[in-house]
């Protein structure tokens, strides 16, 4: 089982930080990165890459929810979705060494991949 899991990139701690939690999983267990704005972009080679997962996980900093945006570009409507400051409660800001919560963001990321994977065995 293949899990794309993207993180939003966007330029704040929330931001950041999703790629910092996503970095904990990707090359382990099947799980890899996907890059979100070549999906809107239409660049071929990363749609085909992304499609190529059996799961997907949006990791999104804000309520802009850019990550799941990008999945949707695409057509893909089933997958799990976090957003760091509705479901963690993170204040976005600036400060891009600011990590306040990465800890909760990773294991419940880790929690989120093991569901998948006992869902599909």
């Amino acid at each position: 089982m293949k899990i794309g899991i993207l993180p939003c990139q966007g330029t704040s701690n929330t931001g950041v930080m999703t790629t910092k939690a996503a970095m904990h999983f990707v090359g382990k267990d099947d799980v890899g990165m996907v890059c979100p704005l070549g999906l809107p972009l239409g660049i071929e080679g990363i749609i085909k890459q992304a499609l190529s997962n059996d799961a997907h996980i949006a990791l999104n900093g804000c309520p802009i929810k850019c990550a799941s945006k990008a999945l949707q570009s695409i057509g893909v409507t089933d997958f799990d979705e976090m957003t760091l400051t509705s479901d963690f409660n993170i204040q976005k800001n600036k400060d891009f060494s600011d990590e306040t919560g990465l800890f909760e963001v990773i294991e419940a990321l880790g929690k989120t991949i093991s569901n998948i994977q006992a869902n599909q065995h």
